[in-house]
């Protein structure tokens, strides 16, 4: 009766943000996983609408003066953005979709999509989240640093956002997700009520 639900997740470095959506999309298959643009080259493993949609500097840029990003960012020499066209697509076949996204990200989403939900996902504590991140073992001792340092500033923006979910155990935290998404599917917006009475009335 109505288009999808965007559910919009950002979290420091290490909170596993990505071990949870992956939780989340295996208890609710049917969510679509945003898939972003980017002009860095495939790694091993990455596959090409999956992972990524893999363009060159040239084409990105081309998408960018085409206004045809709802964000984008450049990161370490690489751009990263998201095409509104299929983001717009997925909500017309009125499929939910759940992005894995920075804070500024999630700024720009909501800016877009009003009706978006942020989910600001938090560690447990700040020595867990250490933890965590030297446990990778992917990081240099100062790359762990700025991390903790860069986690402690995007924290300051949890009040920005609609929903807090503590990653203690991923599987719990993705169940809070679901949750979330289920509130936001029975939350009135725009002329919802209107569509939903003349479904209702229709098929009575």
């Amino acid at each position: 009766m109505t288009e999808g639900r965007i559910i919009v997740v950002s979290a420091p470095s290490g909170s596993g943000k990505g071990t949870v959506i992956g939780k989340l999309l295996t208890l609710r298959p049917e969510i679509s996983l945003s898939v972003s643009f980017t002009s860095r080259a495939p790694r091993e493993g990455e596959a090409d609408g999956v992972h990524y949609y893999f363009v060159s500097k040239a084409r990105f840029q081309e998408m960018v003066d085409k206004g045809e990003f709802v964000e984008w960012d450049l990161y370490q020499g690489d751009y990263y953005g998201t095409s509104r066209a299929k983001i717009d697509q997925i909500l017309k076949n009125r499929r939910d979709v759940v992005f894995d996204i920075t804070i500024k990200g999630a700024y720009a989403i909501r800016d877009s999509y009003p009706h978006a939900a942020l989910v600001f996902l938090l560690p447990p504590s700040f020595p867990e989240l250490e933890r965590r991140l030297r446990n990778r073992g992917t990081e240099t001792e100062a790359q762990i640093r700025g991390r903790l340092a860069e986690a402690r500033r995007e924290i300051t923006s949890l009040s920005e956002f609609d929903y807090f979910i503590i990653n203690d155990d991923a599987a719990e935290a993705a169940r809070q997700m679901e949750s979330v998404l289920s509130a936001e599917k029975c939350k009135m917006r725009g002329d919802d009520a209107k569509r939903i009475l003349e479904h209702i009335l229709k098929i009575s």
